[in-house]
């Protein structure tokens, strides 16, 4: 009788191991497949333009990630207006880069006074409508032509990410929802 139980405990042991197994690797499927259908808009370029008192930043959007993203917005701290494109494509045959235009003139408060926390906002949405932020730290600089006038960098380096974090579950229902192709 004292073969039978290690012989039960044994054929457990080794049903229990495959099932861990296979039950890994399809969580990690799902996941590596939820990932690969996600959007991942960055600032990937930065270039500026001064006209006398008049300063115009261009950030270039680009979707590098394997996703759409949708509802796309810009938003800089200290200053009246926003850029919004409705979708964003990956890399493949309606990709393509796009270039906001940022004009700050004298009188835009981020040129004008000294903000404690300034940030360049970039909003999205996926196709299951989750929320997506980025934001990129602004440092003013004192303009050396104009004393009363900041100029402003922006750090592209080290964003900080606010991406959606759903369950297992989740990402199992939003993929078995909506084909992956738009």
């Amino acid at each position: 009788m004292d073969w039978l139980l290690w012989l039960g405990l044994i054929v457990l042991l080794v049903v229990g191991a495959t099932a861990a197994f296979y039950g890994y690797g399809f969580v990690a499927r799902t996941r590596d497949e939820f990932r690969a259908a996600q959007p991942d808009l960055r600032i990937t370029n930065m270039s500026a333009m001064s006209s006398g008192n008049v300063l115009t930043i261009y950030p270039e959007l680009e979707n590098v990630g394997g996703g759409v993203s949708y509802d796309c917005l810009l938003h800089m701290g200290g200053w009246e207006g926003s850029f919004a494109v409705k979708k964003i494509y990956p890399r493949g045959p309606r990709y393509q880069k796009h270039v906001a235009s940022i004009v700050l003139g004298p009188d835009a408060p981020v040129r004008a006074k000294l903000i404690n926390n300034g940030y360049v906002r970039l909003r999205y949405l996926d196709r299951w409508g989750l929320k997506y932020d980025c934001w990129y730290q602004v440092v003013q600089v004192r303009n050396e032509g104009d004393a009363a006038l900041y100029n402003v960098q922006v750090d592209l380096e080290h964003p900080q990410l606010n991406d959606p974090h759903p369950s297992f579950w989740e990402m199992r229902k939003f993929l078995g929802t909506v084909p992956l192709y738009d």
